[in-house]
């Protein structure tokens, strides 16, 4: 048996159906209505919240859920194409209805539209423009909420789906279906069982009539049939004091009368209209009403004994809907997730400067390729000229008594370029090997000549020298030298140097020994001139240790004043010398 879902999703509500069963046969095994929370930054996670627990409470169907917006969010119009074919009519009615939506950029809404008549090749389209911003915020809703949607249809489509599913549109008659939302009231005049015509009276269940906010009681305008959506007005909650809210509802029942008899005295339907139904939000003095000599019943689409609920089953006939059409009942076959249209105008805007630009480019790269490809021959003549000319001053020419820079005449070198040496009746050299290549691995080849002979000659660095004393020495002796401003007045009367091979894991070094003398006005003066002379020598990374000695003042008796400093060792590493 299947089993399908209805939504119907509103700017404070929602309702939810569940049917089980086939197009003619079936019952409502769950539904649910509860309020979305808003007016506050929160508000989009705590609807999702709330829509999503009842989802999960209700066990939906997520493989056979479709949902219903606000009519409000929509704009109607009327197109009129001489063909009838449906495909043609989905290429062209973007570009057709464009210059009836000026509020819009067509590629900003969705358009869907419903055929009303059909003669010869001439089509008339009743065509239906939303926002893809409005729209999407209701799939983000959703799909924040764990539900996935397959269809999104108007308020409007899905009521008139229900009606055409409980044999309430004959082609022999006419009605008025009437939806009441929070914010607005969809008005769809049916005529023969075909749509005629589909507005959005912008004042619902939950909206404050223009005379009951500014204290007047202004004579609203008719708006034109499928005019633009006008500004949202601000949503009430319901007024504690009984009264005062029985007269705000009564203002609201008015309000919708007169815009709907407007709609009524402007239909034009073949057969007279016999009713009014009415579904949705129950307004008092509504329903068991009479509009212009036609009576207002409650739309009733549901069998007896269907699982609907014994009151309030008005406001589920537009999710009943939504269910209807995912369970293979009657429908308008509209839809607002169309891919065909869910882009629409964009891309077929931009095909003919896309393609142009494409084929330019195609050229581009082209000529691009063409100067690549001669600039690569060109480098490889360079690099086999190369090639030639390094060959030629390794093994020379012999036969032309051109003598080569090669020494040792029995290498692997000079056999592997006396075989694939460059000729002019043989160029291809070595075949396994690019030009470049070949001479990457002459490189390797003479490379490991010369470190044969580095290991004859005792040079190739793994018997390694001691560290020098001497170069020690300098490189100390020149520190003193760049810091002699630092120092003042010093003099040196030792030096010694001797090298300390490395042991238990420590690497070679030099010590250098000293013996000095600083010399000013006063004893102090000598030792701040002293202490520079460290901060000096660590600064040098060959520099590892330093064992600073204490001094000593010059006898009174000396000439001079100052401090002598004996035994002052320096440990240099020769290895950490940067290399010039």
């Amino acid at each position: 048996m299947a089993r399908t879902c209805g939504i119907r999703i509103g700017p404070r509500r929602f309702e939810i159906v569940v049917l089980d069963g086939n197009p003619k046969k079936h019952r409502i095994a769950a539904y649910k209505t509860g309020e979305l929370p808003a007016g506050d930054d929160d508000s989009f996670a705590a609807a999702a919240a709330v829509l999503g627990a009842a989802a999960k409470e209700l066990k939906i169907p997520l493989d056979a859920t479709s949902i219903a917006v606000d009519t409000g969010l929509a704009a109607f119009r009327s197109l009129k194409l001489p063909f009838s074919d449906r495909e043609k009519i989905e290429e062209v009615i973007k570009f057709e209805v464009e210059s009836q939506l000026p509020q819009w950029d067509i590629g900003e809404v969705v358009i869907d539209f419903i055929v009303q008549d059909q003669v010869d090749k001439e089509t008339n389209l009743l065509v239906t423009a939303v926002p893809k911003e409005d729209l999407k915020h209701l799939l983000d809703l959703c799909s924040k909420a764990g539900i996935e949607p397959l269809e999104a249809d108007l308020e409007a489509t899905a009521m008139v789906n229900a009606a055409l599913g409980a044999d309430i549109c004959h082609v022999d008659d006419a009605q008025v279906l009437l939806h009441i939302g929070e914010s607005s009231t969809s008005v769809v005049v049916v005529d023969g069982g075909k749509v005629r015509s589909m507005r959005a009276i912008h004042v619902g269940a939950f909206v404050a009539p223009a005379e009951e906010k500014s204290g007047e009681k202004p004579e609203a305008a008719a708006p034109t049939e499928g005019a633009a959506p006008a500004a949202k007005e601000e949503l009430v909650a319901p007024i504690d004091d009984p009264e005062a809210e029985q007269r705000r509802l009564i203002n609201v029942v008015s309000r919708i009368k007169r815009e709907l008899g407007r709609t009524i005295s402007g239909a034009r339907t073949v057969n007279t209209i016999g009713a009014i139904y009415v579904c949705g939000y129950e307004l008092p003095e509504l329903v068991g009403s009479t509009l212009m000599d036609m009576p207002v019943y409650e739309l009733d689409v549901f069998d007896e004994d269907g699982g609907q609920p014994a009151s309030g089953a008005a406001t589920l006939v537009v999710a009943y809907g939504v269910a209807l059409r995912q369970l293979g009942g009657p429908s308008l076959a509209t839809s607002l997730r169309r891919e065909e249209l869910r882009f629409t105008g964009t891309l077929e805007r931009v095909e003919l400067p896309l393609a142009i630009a494409m084929l330019l480019l195609a050229t581009l790269a082209g000529m691009f390729c063409m100067f690549e490809v001669m600039q690569l021959k060109g480098r490889q003549r360079d690099v086999k000229a190369w090639r030639a000319s390094s060959e030629n001053f390794l093994v020379g020419d012999p036969a032309k008594g051109h003598a080569g820079n090669l020494s040792q005449p029995h290498t692997d070198l000079d056999n592997y370029l006396k075989k694939y040496q460059y000729h002019e009746d043989r160029q291809d050299g070595d075949p396994e090997r690019t030009d470049y290549e070949q001479m990457q691995y002459e490189q390797t080849l003479l490379g490991r000549e010369i470190k044969k002979l580095e290991s004859q000659l005792g040079t190739s660095g793994e018997i390694l020298q001691p560290q020098s004393a001497l170069l020690a020495s300098t490189l100390v002796l020149g520190v003193f030298e760049e810091a002699k401003e630092k120092l003042g007045r010093f003099s040196i009367r030792i030096l010694d140097a001797s090298y300390v091979q490395g042991t238990s894991g420590r690497p070679d070094s030099v010590k250098v020994l000293l013996d000095l003398s600083f010399f000013g006005e006063t004893a102090v003066e000598a030792t701040i001139a002293y202490d520079q002379l460290e901060p000096a020598l660590r600064a040098k990374p060959w520099v590892t240790d330093i064992e600073k000695r204490g001094s000593k003042e010059f006898d009174e008796k000396a000439p001079a004043k100052g401090v002598f400093i004996q035994q002052f060792t320096i440990l240099c590493d020769l290895t950490k010398v940067p290399k010039t």
